[in-house]
């Protein structure tokens, strides 16, 4: 697993997919949107560029989804959409960056 820091990304993903996420949020997409509602658009770009660094690490799915709960408090599983964890960070890079 990874050693680097994700401040950004641990800021936005945990505080939005916390353990409890599911009874603020009916579905991924909501608390997605509620973070592009509620962040700046350089803590977006922060943590695009997080995302990036994150992805370019190489790291297996199981090492990805370690990452996503053990560092950065994100308790949103993809696979219960039917979708990988690098899928899932991908589409939250690409909605970080649409804007």
């Amino acid at each position: 697993m990874t050693h680097q820091k994700f401040p950004e990304l641990e800021q936005l993903l945990g505080c939005y997919f916390h353990q409890d996420w599911t009874e603020e949020f009916d579905e991924d997409t909501l608390a997605l949107q509620a973070i592009i509602e509620s962040a700046s658009q350089d803590r977006l770009a922060a943590a695009a560029a997080e995302l990036d660094v994150l992805l370019g690490l190489g790291l297996s799915e199981a090492e990805l989804s370690l990452v996503l709960v053990d560092q950065l408090g994100c308790y949103f599983d993809p696979k219960a959409k039917g979708s990988t964890c690098s899928q899932w960070l991908k589409q939250v890079r690409h909605k970080f960056e649409l804007l």
